[in-house]
């Protein structure tokens, strides 16, 4: 029966295989009586333990480390080997007063957990510790119980004997902590500066809208969703207009600028967009009708922005679900509109898809500048688009940021990218408090807007630009990688370039275009809920090639997830080992779908042993690798058999190029009792050969080999 094991990591590079895979020579290989060696320090009783329970140790005796809670831990030195990469490995003890124990190397942490706990006193050969760089010179192994399973009964350790087989030379590996600076909005105070409802026997609102300047006049035009209260947007069948003298009033309410037509396709419609070009206004707006999956996008026109003439071209396009919330602005030599729709029209990932046009009439065929990963349909992550330029870089203002729609309302998400038609990947460098917000500038004031159902009319704030840190990280790198590990706002792999040949021509590898490569949880339904914030602590080893992100925060929930990266030369070229730990406190919010980690790969498709290029969908278990290809160029990751406490499904995501491991993935979700849990051991390497099965069955090789 299969079972790997594994929540999945990185895919940082390795070498073309050039040197094939040999054992280690007797000499690269030292085993040492744990017992024998010298204590440092301990926190509870340590003593060689003899033979007793049934069981008899190496030269009849044990390293036993008599932890009294979560926490204690013992120090011993290591034997005296020569500089190299190591594979660290140990003859243990499991028992029923045993703990879950944490293995570190000249003070930052090395493999995975180890579950100490079996009902009867017993050894377990061959258990890999993990990886390390030695120089030569002295180091230390310290031994830490986490904590305990809930069927044991103490925090006791056993150590029988110690293995550290060398596998490599020492990699050079430059490892550099960073910090991105650059220009980040923020919002003032919110003025209420027009309230729809005065004159009408009820509240009114005012959503989604546009606020834009008469070029011949000075005067400026508000035209916007109204209804009365509360919110019915399949009865929104009108735009509000308004005017004012300045952005900030006083605003004389107009007659409405437009009404639903049926007979031409608007059964209600939403989210007016004005622009100007050569003496004419544009007005884009969504035309509304229960096919919602083939939304109108239509145009009308003014020359003075109170009379408006419907386009003989309407609708000038369709899309769905719901593709409504236009906004147009210049780009170079062409217009850009941006609206939000789903992945596929029947709905899927929210997305922010956009269009060109040289002429504001006739428009291209679909992209998209940001897809969303959370799915569905209607209300989503990528409401109200708006996008304005700052010096080389485009701003991606888009609500509602998070998956409560309820909570996420006034939650715009700011992301900045150089490219106006590519925000995958871009970080979020804010998010202010608005909803359906637009950028209105006055000369050299600068607004941000705000309404919505129940909000009271539109409001404005100052927005106010400063340089702020808007990430930071650690840029790893060696002649076959260079990698981009951000630690903030939210730790995951921004990217990755490899080369196989190691002479530093990186290709792109990794990218950040969907999801992100790095662990998160579903909880309460499938796909993204809560991602890995920024670590607690990050340790770093001396020579840089370990770094050990420690606390990492998911989300709202009860649940931390620690993420070691190691980069480990091998016989088969240097790659990258990880290694994933979850650590859960208490209940969560809800139910868990999902235990994962993902994988966004920058390459044309992803495949397994089984099937080159796997389609989008799901695949029970784990395979024992899996690989992004593209031409002369392969990404293996190989799994370290059972090295996670389960493994149930591993979802493909063949638009881009990504694999979820999935430990856990439950259909309804189910309860994840507290406590600590191995996520699984990786190892990441590259070959410059495409589709180089042979490759990845070597590198599978391995990292289970016994150390």
């Amino acid at each position: 029966m299969r079972v790997p094991r594994m929540l999945a990591v990185l895919l940082l590079g390795a070498a073309l295989l050039t040197v094939p895979a040999v054992p280690a020579a007797a000499e690269d290989v030292v085993r040492a009586e744990a017992e024998s060696l010298a204590v440092v320090s301990a926190t509870a009783p340590v003593e060689a333990q003899s033979n007793c329970c049934g069981v008899a140790w190496s030269a009849g005796r044990q390293l036993w480390l008599r932890g009294a809670r979560a926490g204690d831990s013992v120090t011993v030195t290591l034997p005296s080997v020569p500089a190299g990469q190591y594979d660290i490995g140990a003859v243990l003890t499991r028992a029923a007063d045993y703990g879950t124990l944490r293995f570190a190397v000249d003070g930052v942490a090395v493999g995975q957990l180890f579950d100490g706990y079996a009902p009867t006193v017993r050894r377990v050969e061959a258990v890999p510790l993990g990886s390390a760089s030695l120089a030569a010179g002295s180091h230390r192994l310290t031994v830490t119980v986490t904590g305990r399973s809930a069927s044991s009964t103490g925090f006791f350790a056993g150590l029988d004997t110690l293995t550290l087989r060398r596998v490599g030379p020492l990699a050079a590996v430059t490892t550099t902590a960073y910090e991105t600076v650059g220009e980040t909005p923020a919002r003032g105070p919110l003025t209420r500066v027009y309230d729809p409802g005065v004159g009408e026997p009820t509240a009114w609102y005012y959503n989604d809208h546009t606020i834009v300047r008469d070029q011949r006049t000075g005067l400026w035009h508000a035209f916007a969703i109204a209804h009365a209260e509360p919110g019915a947007p399949q009865d929104e069948k009108s735009f509000g207009h308004a005017t004012a003298p300045t952005p900030t009033g006083p605003w004389t309410k107009q007659r409405p600028a437009l009404t639903a037509d049926p007979a031409r396709g608007e059964q209600w419609i939403w989210a007016p967009h004005v622009v100007h070009d050569q003496g004419t206004y544009y007005m884009f707006y969504a035309a509304g009708s229960p096919d919602y999956a083939n939304y109108r996008m239509h145009l009308a026109t003014s020359t003075d922005l109170f009379t408006w003439t419907r386009s003989p071209a309407n609708p000038l396009f369709t899309d769905g679900w719901e593709a409504r919330d236009p906004m147009v602005t210049r780009v170079g030599d062409r217009w850009v509109m941006y609206y939000t729709a789903t992945s596929n029209p029947q709905g899927g990932n929210h997305v922010v898809a956009y269009r060109t046009s040289t002429d504001l009439r006739t428009w291209s065929g679909r992209g998209v500048a940001y897809a969303s990963p959370h799915t569905g349909r209607a209300a989503g992550q990528t409401e109200s688009p708006f996008v304005v330029r700052r010096g080389d870089w485009w701003y991606l203002f888009v609500c509602c940021d998070g998956t409560d729609y309820g909570a996420a309302y006034r939650r715009t998400a700011v992301y900045r990218s150089r490219d106006p038609l590519r925000f995958e990947g871009a970080e979020k460098v804010t998010v202010l408090d608005a909803h359906a917000a637009e950028v209105v500038v006055d000369g050299d004031t600068w607004y941000l807007s705000h309404a919505g159902w129940g909000q009271g009319g539109l409001w404005l704030a100052p927005l106010t630009w400063s340089t702020q840190v808007v990430a930071r990280g650690y840029q790893v790198s060696t002649g076959f990688l260079r990698a981009d590990v951000r630690t903030w706002p939210h730790t995951r792999i921004a990217s990755l370039a490899v080369d196989p040949a190691g002479a530093g021509a990186y290709r792109p590898a990794l990218d950040s275009s969907h999801r992100g490569t790095g662990p998160y949880l579903a909880v309460g339904r499938f796909d993204v809920t809560d991602r890995a914030g920024p670590p607690a602590r990050v340790d770093v080893s001396a020579d840089g090639s370990r770094i050990h992100l420690v606390g990492m925060r998911m989300g709202d929930e009860p649940v931390t997830a620690d993420w070691l990266l190691t980069v480990a030369p091998r016989w088969t070229g240097p790659a990258l080992q990880s290694d994933v730990t979850w650590s859960v406190t208490g209940p969560t919010t809800a139910p868990v779908w999902e235990v994962a980690f993902n994988v966004d790969g920058a390459l044309p498709s992803v495949g397994d042993l089984a099937v080159a290029a796997r389609p989008t969908g799901d695949v029970t278990g784990m395979p024992t690798w899996s690989m992004t290809s593209g031409a002369n160029l392969s990404l293996v990751a190989a799994h370290r058999w059972a090295s996670a406490w389960r493994g149930d499904n591993t979802w493909y995501d063949a638009g881009h190029a990504m694999a979820a491991w999935q430990p856990l993935w439950r259909n309804g979700g189910m309860a994840w009792p507290t406590g600590s849990y191995p996520g699984g051991t990786w190892r990441f390497a590259a070959s410059g050969v495409g589709r180089d099965t042979a490759f990845a069955e070597t590198v599978h090789a391995a990292v289970n080999a016994v150390p």
